[in-house]
């Protein structure tokens, strides 16, 4: 079953407010920064299983396999997505989306606007 962008959004979201609260800078923590976080993946111009993460103005892209950075920056938040990927579940839930997106043939998932 692959889920939805919202889905990875939140889980992104989550993990990274986590890590900056537990820093010694957590007073510091922009919380509303990671409300228009957004997730997509673009099968017809990337063939590499890959996800993009938009954060304001910055998005980036990374390889579902290992975390590699492909594309862009997300600034300072960058470092936390392959952290993020290696939680249990996370990589195998973004390929069975990958794998789902190729089925039907998308050419963009959940692309923002």
């Amino acid at each position: 079953m692959s889920y939805t962008a919202n889905r990875y959004e939140n889980m992104i979201r989550e993990y990274i407010l986590d890590q900056q609260s537990d820093s010694y800078n957590s007073r510091n923590v922009n919380f509303q920064r990671y409300n228009n976080l957004k997730v997509y993946m673009e099968p017809s111009k990337i063939k590499e299983p890959h996800f993009w993460v938009r954060i304001g103005i910055s998005e980036a892209c990374f390889l579902i396999l290992d975390g590699t950075l492909l594309s862009g920056s997300i600034g300072m938040d960058t470092k936390f997505i392959p952290k993020w990927l290696n939680k249990t579940g996370v990589r195998d839930e973004l390929m069975q989306t990958w794998e789902d997106a190729q089925k039907v043939n998308y050419d963009e998932v959940s692309k923002p606007e």
